[in-house]
C-alpha cells in the first residue's frame, strides 16, 4: 500500500454476509469514508486476501468468522492481526462476542486493538476505533492496552470445540475472576509446557483492560520468584 495516509478513504469490509456489509457500508459512509466490499470468493490463505485490499486505503473492518460461508478457512482475528503487523488499521467485528473471544480471537488479542461486537458497529465506533488503531501504530497505546508482567495461575484445565484450553487467574487483575485462553497460545513462548492445576507463570498482561474478552498474554516463562513482578505483594 503505498498512498500516503491522507490520501486513503476507503474503509474495506470483509464479511461473508453480504446482508450485514451491506448495513455496515451505509456506517461507514455516515463516518465519512468510502466502503468496499469483499462479500465473495473462496480465500485459502491470507496473503490472497490481503492482495484485494485497494492501495487507497484508510482501515478494514472485518468479519471474524468468515467461513461461515466458504470465503476464507481462517478467522477474521487471523487477518486483522496480519493487518496490525504491515500497520493498516482494522477493526475485528463478531456477533458471537462472548463464544468467540476467549479462545479463536485470543491468541491475536495483542495485534487486535479494537474488538466490536456486530450489533454495536456504527459511524462513531467505526471513526474511534480507526483513530485508536493508528494511534497505537505511533505508539500511543491507550492504558487499558499496556501489558504488564504478572503471575498467571492455572486453576483448570479443559477443551473447548476440540481444542485444549486453560482457565487462569491473574491476581493482579482480578483475584477472583478466571479468564480462559487457549493453551496453544501458551506453547507458543513455552514450547513443551505441560499444563498443570496450580502451576504458576508470568506473562505479559494488559491489566488495564476492564472486561476479561479485552486481555491479551504474551511472553510466557515459568515463574520462579514473584518479587519485582506487577500485581504481586
Amino acid at each position: 500500500m503505498t498512498a500516503s495516509l491522507g490520501d486513503r478513504n476507503k474503509i474495506v469490509i470483509i464479511d461473508d454476509e453480504e446482508d450485514f456489509a451491506v448495513t455496515a457500508a451505509w456506517e461507514v459512509e455516515d463516518a465519512g469514508y468510502e466502503p468496499f466490499l469483499i462479500v465473495e470468493g473462496t480465500f485459502n490463505d491470507i496473503d490472497d486476501l490481503v492482495l484485494q485490499i485497494p492501495q487507497d486505503t484508510y482501515g478494514v473492518l472485518c468479519d471474524h468468522r468468515l467461513g461461515k460461508s466458504g470465503l476464507a478457512n481462517f478467522y477474521g482475528s487471523d487477518l486483522v492481526a496480519t493487518l496490525y503487523d504491515q500497520r493498516i488499521p482494522a477493526l475485528l467485528g463478531t456477533q458471537f462476542y462472548d463464544m468467540d473471544s476467549d479462545v479463536s480471537i485470543r491468541k491475536h488479542r495483542h495485534k487486535i486493538p479494537v474488538l466490536l461486537n456486530k450489533d454495536k458497529i456504527d459511524s462513531s465506533s467505526i471513526k474511534a476505533g480507526m483513530e485508536i488503531c493508528l494511534l497505537e501504530f505511533d505508539g500511543n497505546v491507550a492504558s487499558d492496552r499496556k501489558p504488564y508482567r504478572n503471575i498467571v495461575r492455572l486453576v483448570d484445565v479443559n477443551q473447548e470445540s476440540g481444542e485444549d484450553v486453560v482457565d487462569v487467574i491473574i491476581p493482579g487483575w482480578n483475584p477472583y475472576k478466571a479468564v480462559r485462553l487457549p493453551l496453544a497460545l501458551i506453547c507458543e513462548w513455552l514450547l513443551e509446557f505441560q499444563p498443570k492445576i496450580g502451576a504458576r507463570l508470568i506473562a505479559s498482561v494488559n491489566t488495564g483492560a476492564e472486561n476479561p474478552e479485552d486481555l491479551y498474554f504474551t511472553n510466557f516463562e515459568i515463574a520462579t520468584e514473584p518479587e519485582g513482578i506487577d500485581g504481586i505483594p
